[in-house]
């Protein structure tokens, strides 16, 4: 409700963009695979939402190649999970941001943000990375990878490609 008294306008583009998210969420919920296209464009919405709640705390950059957007398949809410995992496990703040990228390099989409773990939290479970891994397992028959350094977290996600 701080929003909506605030800044209507921001409340207005913050209901509009959720109801998008939701929207492709139960439009996609049940399908193996989407095009690289859908999910950025799902991931972009789901940002703009954090954005408004963390402003500049948060940066995204994306250099995936249009050419592959509708050339590359991969599970739906793949790329929200890990933006997601991002938020929940990291300290950020506008001094301190935390940066998420993303590529593709060599067959496999590449998911890297910046590691600064919160100092009180719970031994995470990667409950999150072990079902997308799951999910890419039952769909594709490749298994994603992450690797934890000193202060990034990658995830790289294998990719289909579309029959052209």
């Amino acid at each position: 409700s701080h929003l909506i008294e605030k800044n209507p306008a921001k409340a207005k583009q913050f209901n509009d963009t959720l109801a998008d998210v939701y929207r492709y969420i139960l439009q996609n919920k049940g399908r193996n695979l989407v095009l690289l296209r859908e999910e950025i464009a799902f991931l972009q919405n789901y940002f703009d939402l954090l954005k408004i709640r963390f402003e500049n705390a948060l940066q995204f950059i994306n250099t995936v190649d249009d050419s592959f957007y509708d050339t590359v398949l991969i599970p739906p809410i793949s790329l929200q999970t890990l933006m997601e995992n991002a938020v929940k496990h990291n300290e950020f703040s506008d001094a301190s941001p935390l940066l998420i990228e993303m590529k593709i390099e060599n067959d496999m989409l590449q998911f890297k943000n910046t590691l600064r773990k919160k100092k009180l939290r719970k031994i995470s479970s990667r409950i999150g990375l072990t079902n997308l891994n799951e999910r890419y397992k039952l769909t594709t028959e490749k298994e994603i990878q992450y690797t934890e350094k000193e202060n990034v977290f990658v995830v790289q996600l294998p990719i289909l490609h579309t029959i052209s």
